[in-house]
């Protein structure tokens, strides 16, 4: 079964902020930050239930290549992205560590 991915705005406007640093950092390297944030999603999508519960209804999937990770939440048979945040920043205390 495959569910039905939701990505919130704010969780858009994070990863393509982070596209476009990474692309100033070195030309192409956003289009691959982008495919690995796809790849997530697509997993995600195919098993959601694959990921450890970490706060509350929140569960968190790593990007492959970079230091991200995604923090989704499944509600029937949709997923809801709320935020796709660099591993270094600290704790939220909505979406947990």
């Amino acid at each position: 079964m495959s569910f039905r991915l939701h990505v919130r705005v704010a969780a858009v406007r994070e990863y393509s902020a982070a596209a476009i640093w990474y692309d100033q950092q070195s030309k192409g390297l956003g289009h691959r930050f982008l495919g690995d944030v796809q790849r997530c999603f697509t997993f995600i999508r195919e098993n959601p239930y694959g990921f450890q519960l970490r706060k509350d209804e929140f569960r968190h999937a790593m990007l492959d290549d970079f230091p991200y990770r995604v923090v989704f939440k499944i509600k029937g048979a949709e997923v809801f992205v709320y935020q796709v945040r660099h591993t270094s920043r600290g704790p939220s205390k909505r979406f947990g560590p």
